[in-house]
């Protein structure tokens, strides 16, 4: 059988808010075969940074998520501002969480996190090298983000044990290090 894309036969906005859009749309997945209830959620994109320090360090952010309900490590991240470049977005909360800023900059990938349910909210996920600390933290009134140093090799390690649980810090920093193997 042919794969073809759903035919979107109505679509409204149901929910409107700063953080959280949601639309219900009627589909026809397949000639016949009509869904009047799809829900997704409408979201910006979002960058990740692994920066990795001259000596081999990663800043990471510690902070709480309501979703998981838990205190997680993470790689700094954020949403991609309207009309803002996903390098540039990077480059702005690698900043804003860490205080680091670096000057050379890698794309590690684009990847769908929820291609099911979720509009936008795909990952942009960058590699700093030579970063540095250039200044303090500069938090938004809603963040609580606590900065942790680790080497790099043991930031791999915890995301390889299971030790960090957000998936696209794992999945960031497992290519960085293919990148880093790939340019030695």
């Amino acid at each position: 059988m042919k794969i073809n894309k759903w035919k979107v036969l109505d679509s409204k906005l149901v929910l409107d808010e700063k953080w959280y859009k949601v639309r219900q749309e009627k589909v026809e997945i397949k000639p016949g075969k009509i869904a009047d209830d799809y829900f997704l959620g409408i979201f910006n994109d979002i960058v990740m940074v692994a920066a990795i320090t001259a000596d081999s360090k990663i800043p990471l952010v510690k902070q709480y998520k309501h979703g998981a309900g838990e205190i997680l490590l993470e790689l700094p991240a954020g949403y991609i501002e309207d009309d803002e470049e996903p390098l540039a977005a990077a480059k702005r909360e690698l900043a804003e969480e860490t205080g680091f800023t670096a000057p050379t900059w890698h794309k590690l990938g684009f990847f769908y996190r929820n291609p099911t349910k979720a509009r936008g909210n795909a990952i942009h996920l960058f590699l700093a090298l030579n970063a540095e600390e250039t200044h303090p933290q500069v938090l938004d009134d809603n963040e609580n983000i606590e900065l942790v140093i680790r080497s790099f090799h043991e930031a791999v390690s915890m995301a390889k044990s299971g030790k960090l649980k957000v998936s696209d810090t794992v999945l960031a920093l497992l290519l960085a290090q293919q990148k880093l193997v790939e340019s030695s």
